[in-house]
């Protein structure tokens, strides 16, 4: 199984987002369950495939070339793709993925948890399960937000078994590689 992981390439003001990425990056390796991302050395994105390395784990990176001055690829993963644009980088990203992690980032993270789920109510790709890990009630916001967009009927309700949202990993990872949903999901609701 491969999870698509999509987080930031800083660690943001919480000490727990690092840490939380590292203890993730230790339970995908532990599980044999292949990380892809976003390629980076640097933030959240360095923190977790730096810990599936350094426990056995499989990683693809997918990265831009030549689009960071300041962010160093990671080239030393099990496969490391090299685009030449941020659109090919995402939708390798969004392709690979049996399933997706969102930890707390910018934009960039937002940015393709929104392209992903728009894709998916497109059916331009399958549907797939989507877990959002709500550290410290870092997405409450952005939950609020989509059933805004429920509620104002410019978004159709998602379905409840696709997007999962905990603030503990271990919570997620289980609905994620599990076959069937478990009960422990916070429903969006229209």
């Amino acid at each position: 199984m491969k999870i698509t992981v999509f987080c930031g390439v800083r660690f943001g003001n919480q000490k727990n987002y690092g840490e939380t990425a590292r203890l993730i990056g230790n339970e995908l390796a532990k599980r044999k369950i292949e990380l892809v991302y976003g390629g980076s050395t640097s933030g959240t994105m360095g923190a977790i495939s730096q810990a599936v390395l350094e426990n056995g784990g499989k990683v693809t990176g997918i990265y831009p070339e030549g689009l960071f001055e300041d962010e160093l690829p990671r080239k030393n993963t099990t496969s490391f793709i090299q685009t030449t644009t941020m659109a090919q980088r995402k939708e390798l990203l969004i392709n690979s993925g049996d399933a997706f992690l969102i930890l707390p980032g910018g934009l960039g993270t937002l940015e393709e948890l929104s392209q992903l789920l728009s894709n998916m109510a497109l059916g331009i790709i399958p549907q797939r399960k989507i877990g959002i890990l709500n550290i410290n009630g870092f997405y409450d916001n952005l939950i609020q937000l989509l059933n805004n967009f429920i509620d104002a009927k410019f978004m159709d309700a998602l379905r409840k078994d696709d997007l999962l949202i905990s603030a503990d990993y271990q919570v997620l990872l289980e609905e994620l590689t599990a076959s069937e949903s478990k009960s422990t999901k916070q429903e969006l609701s229209a």
